[in-house]
């Protein structure tokens, strides 16, 4: 009896098949008879028939996108019923959901940005300039009974700030003034002395009630502030379809209640804020600081869910998509956004990219040990975001971010320095006048013997006595001549 040794591969082609066959023996046979019928086949076929075949261990193939099978339900434990569809294929719920909003900048922000103080004015507004100004004021007036602030040094403070995060972020502030470090337009602006001075009594809120607002609100230092910063940033700008949301840890050991250690971070210590951005511009339409755990909130609600529903307020039911890391995904939450028209996508799984953020270049933040502070200093950093976008967006200018910088802190300073070439000149014009000065001896004794006077010439700035002057204007016999 003989027998055929079959070769060991795993694919033969129909002539190898058939050749096999006819060589088998009876015996190896079970016994049916078996017609060979040899069709005309193309090399395609062949080749189509190698590809379907597969090997014992192999995996099933993955399906091809829009093959139309019956889509595949899967029901959790707590009953979530999961259904898994086809990629590309239209979605019943995105379809029943149309961005109906215009993004952009509002016709409030078109109106008003013409420079670019004015794109920074619409977010930190002169009345919030003025709170804090009226705050400082209040504060200092408890040791230095005469300290005083205008709103236009206080802008003239700002700019410092700003010219200092492009020039020399790194060291203390009070090195811009030094010889080695010197930074001459922070000179010209502002005596160092009084930098200081504006910054240690630099306060946000009347600290007299703070201790009865505190009960009910940890950020009471500074919220109303950045309530007010929070709407300007939406009363002027409208984020596109798509928005997402995740957090920002800002760099400071500062002591405060609510002081966050992210080991992920490359600052580890820090506030953290959520923020809500508008995908594509990076504009930051909402952010709120992290207080740490609320007692308002009930038992069972997620904390996630309730920041991502205070940070879209202001932007549901325009058919929105808003992007969410794993930390904000959940069943429950796309529920809720959805019965507001607004659509979530999210991660689930710990695989996540990190938001670009602007303003970590050219960041005002320094060295404070005030919590209020850092987060002024941040507020600051989220508007100067802003701005630059609205700037850009109203007209159409497209330099780059630090030269944006460089001139709104000129002229943010520039109305402050007006002010002051206003007062020296008439500070010149007052020593030409008659004043009430210490009386001293005659300096031009032209007609006297050696009087005295406390009065100065107009002309020469020099102590004239009566007899010494003319007699129409106070200037010396000397000057007439």
């Amino acid at each position: 009896m003989a027998s055929v040794s079959l070769p060991r591969r795993k694919n033969l082609s129909t002539q190898q098949a058939l050749a096999l066959l006819q060589e088998m023996d009876e015996a190896d046979s079970d016994g049916g008879e078996v017609s060979f019928v040899q069709q005309a086949t193309d090399t395609s076929s062949e080749e189509s028939e190698k590809e379907t075949e597969k090997e014992p261990n192999m995996p099933p193939r993955k399906r091809p996108r829009g093959t139309g099978k019956p889509s595949q339900s899967h029901t959790a434990k707590d009953g979530t019923v999961w259904v898994e569809e086809d990629i590309g294929m239209p979605s019943a719920v995105a379809n029943c959901s149309s961005f109906t909003a215009q993004a952009g900048p509002t016709k409030f922000a078109k109106r008003k940005i013409t420079s670019v103080l004015q794109s920074f004015l619409c977010l930190l507004d002169v009345g919030m300039l003025q709170t804090i100004r009226k705050c400082t004021v209040h504060q200092a007036r408890r040791t230095e009974p005469d300290w005083n602030l205008s709103v236009h040094e206080l802008m003239a403070f700002i700019s410092i700030l700003f010219v200092r995060a492009i020039m020399c972020p790194v060291g203390a502030i009070v090195d811009c003034w030094s010889e080695r470090f010197l930074v001459p337009v922070i000179k010209e602006t502002m005596p160092r002395d009084r930098f200081i001075s504006i910054m240690q009594h630099l306060r946000f809120d009347d600290k007299d009630t703070r201790a009865e607002r505190v009960k009910t609100d940890k950020c009471a230092a500074i919220s109303d502030i950045w309530t007010r910063f929070n709407e300007n940033c939406a009363k002027s700008f409208t984020p596109g379809e798509h928005m997402t949301i995740d957090e920002q840890l800002f760099p400071t050991k500062v002591r405060c209640p609510f002081t966050q250690y992210i080991a992920t971070k490359s600052g580890k210590f820090g506030i953290k804020f959520w923020m809500a951005t508008d995908l594509d511009t990076k504009y930051v339409c909402s952010a709120s600081p992290y207080l740490g755990k609320d007692p308002s909130c009930q038992k069972g609600e997620r904390l996630a869910e309730n920041v991502v529903m205070k940070l879209m307020e202001p932007f549901l039911d325009d058919g929105r998509n808003v992007t969410t890391d794993n930390f904000f995904t959940s069943p429950s939450l796309s529920h809720r956004l959805l019965q507001r028209k607004t659509t979530l996508l999210g991660t689930v799984n710990k695989v996540r990219r990190e938001l670009p953020q602007l303003a970590r270049m050219y960041s005002v933040r320094a060295a404070t040990r005030r919590w209020p502070v850092a987060v002024f200093y941040n507020m600051l950093d989220l508007a100067a975001v802003n701005a630059y976008i609205l700037y850009k967006a109203c007209t159409g200018w497209t330099g780059k971010r630090r030269l944006f910088l460089s001139l709104l802190a000129q002229e943010l300073r520039c109305r402050f320095m007006q002010h002051k070439d206003i007062l020296a000149q008439r500070q010149v014009a007052e020593a030409a006048v008659p004043g009430t000065v210490k009386t001293t001896q005659c300096q031009v004794q032209e007609s006297c013997n050696r009087n005295r006077s406390r009065f100065t010439c107009a002309t020469c700035k020099k102590f004239t006595c009566a007899k010494c002057r003319d007699d129409g204007h106070w200037v010396c016999k000397r000057c007439k001549v």
